[in-house]
């Protein structure tokens, strides 16, 4: 029985988020696309890793807004060096062994403006999150969909082999019999060979992409594949434009922005002074009396034409370098995702050609070649030849077919993952 694969069983396909462990019996259940990616997202260590990242600057905002920790402080003041006391903590009246607590009080202001920087970082990793996660199911899916199509059209090619070698049973049954020409053997021959050597490159590329595959799923990536769903890429063009900006790679410099901008906000607050205090006790030898001090301590911004000043202009320049990132990432954003919609549409039209003309055409011609052979009306060699052009068009058809997977597992990455 021959295999067809209209345009409409090459895509879409739904893909879920969450996975499930697998039994023994699901352990050798075909490995369906929605699957792969459910695991490579359970499972994933650049994820996991980022999900950690998550956690930490989670933990920072918790704490952007609080004052420094308090300093404690201990010494000893004016100890001799020489003379006859020296060394001595308790003959000299001013020894002092001296013990205090150190405060430094930040304007509210600047612990604002670190709350907010500490709160963008934040959002700025969940962003890089999302990303990381649209990104594993292009780089999950595209060694998938290489796997299927290439043990598609193995098997094509196996189907054709079968086909070759019992006429090339039949053919050495003629030539003993005096009915064919050893011309007819030689060529069917070397069409054995060469189908051999195509299987071959096709067993290859199933073996290269199983290889790839296991980056993300371990030994899952060797069990059988599933079937592809008969159904259509839902999403539409106009949806490339419009997640744009609200793709995570680009939330992503759209908060790097925010945190240039809360850098710059902490370099203009330099200019107003925090002040510290300082509360000491002073304990000296039994016949002298001991002493409290209290110490404030009030930073001196003279020189901001060249300290805060310069430090502003060098964060301002920053946040322009941000936003021209940003802004060189969305046009290449939009241009990777309209040439990929390109590559789409035109497999689609193109398989839908197959489907519709050339496939219809081309298997109507070996049927009336073969026919005519068995006939006694025609040659062995125009049979053979109809049919290989059938079976070139048969294994085109799943190249393209391959063509419109590889657009598709690079518009996993541009499109909302609810679309899919």
């Amino acid at each position: 029985m021959r295999t067809r694969f209209p345009a409409s069983a090459v895509l879409l396909f739904i893909l879920a988020a969450s996975g499930w462990p697998l039994s023994a019996q699901a352990a050798s259940a075909p490995l369906s696309l929605t699957e792969a990616l459910a695991i490579a997202d359970r499972e994933s260590s650049l994820l996991a890793a980022q999900r950690s990242a998550i956690s930490a600057a989670e933990e920072t905002t918790a704490s952007a807004r609080e004052l420094p920790d308090p300093k404690l402080k201990l010494g000893i003041d004016n100890l001799p060096a020489d003379g006859p006391d020296r060394y001595s903590l308790t003959r000299d009246f001013m020894t002092m062994r001296k013990i205090g607590v150190a405060q430094e009080f930040v304007r509210g202001e600047k612990r604002e403006i670190k709350g907010r920087r500490a709160e963008n970082e934040l959002q700025r990793e969940q962003a890089m999150l999302g990303d990381a996660r649209a990104a594993l199911r292009r780089d999950v899916a595209l060694p998938w969909l290489e796997r299927y199509f290439a043990e598609r059209m193995a098997a094509v090619v196996d189907e054709q082999y079968a086909e070759t070698d019992l006429q090339r049973e039949s053919l050495q049954a003629g030539l003993r019999a005096g009915k064919a020409q050893p011309a007819d053997l030689l060529a069917l021959q070397v069409s054995l060979q060469s189908l051999l050597d195509r299987r071959a490159e096709y067993r290859r590329q199933a073996a290269r992409s199983t290889a790839l595959l296991s980056r993300w799923l371990g030994a899952e990536s060797t069990r059988p594949l599933a079937t592809l769903p008969d159904r259509l890429l839902a999403a539409q063009h106009r949806d490339v434009a419009t997640h744009a900006e609200n793709h995570p790679h680009l939330q992503t410099l759209e908060r790097q922005i925010d945190v240039a901008r809360n850098e710059a906000d902490l370099a203009r607050a330099a200019n107003k002074p925090d002040w510290g205090l300082e509360v000491a006790y002073a304990q000296r030898g039994p016949q002298y009396s001991n002493m409290l001090s209290v110490q404030v301590s009030i930073d001196l911004p003279l020189f901001q034409a060249n300290r805060q000043d310069r430090s502003v202009a060098a964060k301002m320049a920053q946040v322009e370098q941000a936003r021209a990132l940003k802004e060189d990432a969305l046009r290449q954003h939009l241009a990777e995702a309209q040439a990929t919609w390109a590559d789409w549409a035109a497999a689609t039209a193109r398989l839908q050609r197959f489907d519709d003309t050339l496939l219809p055409l081309a298997r109507e011609r070996a049927q009336l070649a073969l026919a005519a052979y068995r006939g006694g009306q025609g040659m062995l060699a125009g049979a053979l030849e109809a049919r290989r052009v059938e079976i070139e068009l048969r294994l085109q058809q799943l190249q393209l077919a391959a063509e419109q997977g590889r657009a598709y597992a690079q518009l996993l990455y541009f499109l909302p993952q609810e679309k899919q």
